[in-house]
């Protein structure tokens, strides 16, 4: 390649007249919504939105070619059975929530964990107070938010607009709210109540691409904020970017060609930014045009003395790729030095296919680390920039409560390290749910769902803390409370043991346990639970009563398909010779044991063939008799019993005997 053709491209890419916001684009939370509307569209769902996912009518329309259309609220109804709902990032009021929820339709809630945070703030603190919340009244975000106010509620999007709020007031903020006029907001509530509760709810992201711009325009002769005229959030970017100079508002590259080419070659300096909603290939077409419009007005010594401009060590540069092979990728940084961006310089992780993870033409932001003026190359790194991005994901999850999913790499001392990508996240002992004083090597290699409970980025040491044991607390008590709605009395499961106590045994039945009264465990006498179950036995149970609030389960264990009496009438007849097992012994006569659960009472008339003056000096509690058996009362649970009868044939025992028997039985009772 000739020299000269050498220095126009690189001053394609090596333009320093333009500054593009490296906030520019999509946030974190549209970029959430846009994946996972692709995600759902790959596995074959027919989606509809419900409103449109991000405020640009050129990205709905492109959605609407793939069959995916916003509708409201009241079209959900009228919509073809099996298709799914998207919530997009503003969420939706609560009301709402709830009857998608029970819907019975596939629902995708996409809304920004920035915007669920603030719903969680106002459900937890409105109870007893009034909320004040700064924002503008038509957004949805707001609308969601004032739906889980409790106590009433007020709106205003600018500090003289906030009125009278009565004491102890709970404020928030719409995440994409003009941070200076927040902090008017805030002054205005702390004075007319001093004892309000006060959340900043503006979204980090919002909040650096707000402080960004401010930098960028105030040194930049025209500030292009691209975006949507329907985006509160590039509106705001655009009145914030007239606030220190120039400025104009554009949807697409093509409305550029309204202002002419002098209007931009004549300006120095040129700042391009993008609203949260903006697509990135839309924002790229208005970069390449720039570029393109500014070249054109170069004379060759112009663009060669650009493209021979100098970059310096742990300076941030946007190349272009120029070649890939397996071990490195070659940019073109737009000066006189090549970039060589190592595969070790890229990840840390073997078997990468950086062919397939880069193609000529890409864009790629890379950090300088070593110059080579005789070899004309300078060595980049990839993985300093992605190592800040996705710290800021680990702050982000950290904010706003997000669980994330990561293997645990290594077991330290007093803990032991997930990897979130190339973070380390170390988890204390105390937080991995082990039991205290057991090795933790058992949690090596596994995948596990954790929160990221602190960080700390002083003295440029990063550092963040996780717990394995939250999220499993809290996914325990989700189970908890979803097994205690599914439970119905008469439903019945396969438990075990837990523990035995004098009063009855603890069944586990899945997330929890229950309690069988040694009363529902036996049909008959019971002196311990231990005398039919020991820990670790399997048991067939029933719900008999269920209390939520308590945390309560009553089980049942004995039936009536076990009920003794039910099978005693069955097996036995009056007039059946059986041996029965003496199990008390009274002033009247002594009860036997048939049957486990049935006793049949030997009146003392009847336990031998001449008259007994005391029971006890016959019979004592352990013998084993032969009796017969006399009478039988299912209804009454009531079986006689005669010795006599089998010892003296010539004197049966008479119906009157019989009667003694069971008055003197009953009087017993």
């Amino acid at each position: 390649m000739k020299p000269q053709s050498i220095a126009l491209k690189r001053c394609v890419s090596g333009l320093s007249k333009i500054q593009v916001a490296s906030s520019a684009g999509f946030c974190f939370g549209v970029k959430r919504a846009v994946s996972l509307l692709e995600e759902n569209l790959e596995k074959g769902f027919k989606i509809c939105t419900l409103g449109e996912i991000i405020h640009n009518g050129l990205f709905t329309a492109r959605l609407e070619q793939k069959g995916v259309y916003a509708v409201t609220a009241e079209e959900i109804s009228a919509l073809p059975p099996g298709t799914a709902i998207l919530i997009r990032s503003h969420g939706i009021p609560k009301n709402l929530q709830e009857a998608l929820d029970n819907s019975g339709r596939t629902v995708i809630d996409a809304t920004c964990p920035f915007v669920k945070k603030i719903h969680s703030i106002v459900s937890e603190n409105s109870k007893d107070r009034f909320t004040l919340v700064i924002g503008s009244a038509a957004h949805p975000e707001v609308e969601g938010i004032c739906s889980y106010a409790e106590s009433g509620y007020k709106i205003a999007s600018k500090a003289e607009e906030i009125g009278d709020i009565p004491s102890g007031t709970l404020a928030v903020v719409q995440t994409t709210h003009s941070v200076a006029e927040w902090e008017k907001c805030k002054e205005v509530i702390k004075e007319k109540c001093p004892d309000g509760l006060i959340f900043d709810t503006v979204c980090t992201v919002t909040s650096q691409r707000q402080k960004e711009l401010k930098e960028l325009a105030a040194k930049s002769d025209l500030t292009i904020v691209v975006g949507d005229k329907s985006s509160s959030n590039s509106k705001k970017l655009f009145e914030t970017a007239r606030l220190f100079g120039e400025a104009i508002f554009i949807r697409e590259a093509a409305e550029l060609d309204v202002y002419g080419k002098e209007f931009f070659t004549s300006r120095n300096k040129i700042a391009i930014t993008a609203g949260a909603s903006t697509p990135g290939d839309i924002l790229q077409e208005v970069i390449k045009q720039m570029t393109d419009t500014i070249n054109e007005n170069l004379s060759f010594e112009e663009m060669l003395e650009q493209s021979f401009r100098t970059l310096t060590t742990g300076e941030r540069v946007t190349g272009t790729v120029l070649a890939v092979s397996p071990a490195e990728v070659k940019i073109d940084l737009g000066t006189k030095h090549t970039g060589i961006l190592p595969y070790d310089e890229i990840t840390s992780e073997s078997g990468v296919d950086l062919t397939k993870e880069f193609h000529v033409g890409d864009s790629v932001e890379v950090v300088c680390k070593k110059f080579s003026d005789v070899e004309g190359t300078v060595i980049l790194s990839k993985k300093s920039i992605d190592a800040d991005k996705q710290w800021a994901d680990v702050v982000a999850a950290c904010e706003n409560g997000e669980i994330l999913t990561g293997t645990v790499k290594e077991v330290v001392r007093g803990g032991c390290i997930i990897m979130y990508k190339n973070v380390r996240v170390f988890v204390p002992a105390s937080q991995t749910g082990i039991a205290k004083d057991n090795p933790l090597d058992e949690l090596k290699g596994q995948t596990v769902s954790y929160r990221v409970i602190e960080t700390d980025d002083q003295k440029g040491r990063k550092r963040a803390v996780g717990s394995i044991k939250l999220v499993a607390r809290a996914e325990r008590k989700k189970a908890v409370e979803e097994f205690y709605a599914s439970l119905e009395v008469g439903q019945k499961f396969t438990g075990t043991v837990r523990s035995l106590a004098d009063f009855g045994a603890f069944v586990n039945i899945g997330p929890v346990d229950g309690l069988v009264h040694i009363t529902e465990l036996s049909w008959g006498r019971l002196k311990a639970p231990s005398e039919l179950f020991k820990v670790g036995d399997p048991i067939e149970v029933y719900i008999k009563a269920v209390n939520p609030e308590k945390k309560r389960i009553s089980l049942g264990y004995k039936t009536e398909d076990n009920n003794p009496w039910k099978i005693f009438p069955e097996q036995y007849n009056v007039g059946d010779v059986v041996d029965a097992k003496v199990v008390s012994v009274l002033e009247f006569g002594a009860f036997a044991e048939i049957i486990p659960g049935v006793d049949g009472l030997i009146h003392i008339s009847q336990i031998a063939a001449k008259p007994v003056s005391n029971p006890a000096s016959v019979l004592k509690v352990g013998d084993t008799v032969t009796a017969k058996i006399t009478a039988i009362e299912p209804e009454r649970t009531r079986v006689s019993l005669s010795i006599r009868a089998l010892l003296a044939k010539e004197e049966p025992a008479t119906e009157e005997v019989t009667e003694a028997a069971e008055a003197t039985e009953a009087a017993a009772e």
